[in-house]
């Protein structure tokens, strides 16, 4: 079976057609240790992941931040780490946010098609179109793009897909969503400018964070010579999107990277002479 990176939906057909309807039961021994994210993914999805998605699959972390290339097959990743979790902890709540509603009903399409793959039946949150209700109560559901949607809505974990688009208002109202369940938050995303939440998360040294960085060195998959046609038509916008370097738009007067270099993080406010304060 062929490694699913960017899955296209004749890819998806053939993948579930593949899969045989079954249903992972708890073993018949009960010290048996459950089996982790990426075998229970090739036992019964037929998914065999690469080193970096098998990192991604199997980590534990509370927050994690994976910021890797185009195409990388980071929806497919993410729907399966998504809905183990949720098959394996009823009663359990997964919000999907991204730059718009319909991008994060693709990941929670992909879960769905696992879901149906797996044998059992479609069911959908009540008044909640892009959803997907497991039999033991557990829910993964997508919502809007807006700061009103914190309201109301409660999380066991928090998904930000294409995270760089996401605004930074937006950001930190959902977040709010694992205050009471002390929820774990995943963002993942492709590059984008030097500003921004996904920016300032991936380069800050908060230990709460576990990063991983995949590029397209890590997907032996992809053509050699889309790759070289894709350099040779954007140089920049190439190394933004498969080998994940932030990059600060050409309309820009200065870089993040300068202003960095000019700021004395030693310094307390206290610190710095009224004249040049204000």
């Amino acid at each position: 079976m062929h490694t699913m990176f960017g899955l296209r939906s004749s890819q998806l057909r053939a993948a579930i057609q593949a899969v045989a309807p079954v249903c992972p039961k708890a073993s018949a021994d009960p010290q048996a240790a459950p089996l982790k994210p990426s075998e229970w993914a090739e036992k019964y999805l037929h998914f065999k992941a690469t080193p970096k998605q098998l990192e991604v699959l199997d980590l534990e972390a509370k927050n994690l931040i994976l910021c890797c290339n185009r195409q990388w097959g980071k929806t497919t990743v993410i729907a399966i780490k998504a809905l183990h979790h949720a098959l394996h902890n009823p009663l359990r709540e997964i919000v999907i946010i991204s730059r718009t509603k319909q991008q994060a009903a693709i990941l929670i399409d992909r879960a769905v098609n696992f879901y149906l793959a797996l044998g059992h039946k479609l069911r959908r949150v009540r008044g909640q179109m892009e959803s997907l209700k497991l039999h033991n109560g557990s829910t993964i559901i997508a919502v809007p793009h807006d700061e009103d949607t914190s309201c109301g809505n409660t999380a066991h974990i928090l998904i930000v897909d294409e995270a760089a688009l996401v605004k930074d208002a937006v950001f930190s109202s959902v977040t709010a969503f694992t205050s009471h369940t002390k929820g774990a938050i995943w963002l993942m995303s492709t590059p984008r400018r030097q500003a921004g939440f996904f920016y300032n998360l991936w380069h800050c040294t908060d230990k709460r964070w576990r990063r991983i960085l995949s590029t397209v060195k890590d997907c032996p998959d992809f053509d050699p010579d889309f790759l070289a046609m894709q350099q040779s038509i954007d140089p920049i916008k190439y190394r933004q999107d498969f080998l994940c370097e932030f990059i600060q738009p050409a309309d820009s007067l200065i870089s993040a990277d300068i202003i960095n270099r000019m700021v004395d993080p030693t310094l307390e406010p206290w610190q710095v002479p009224p004249s040049i304060r204000y």
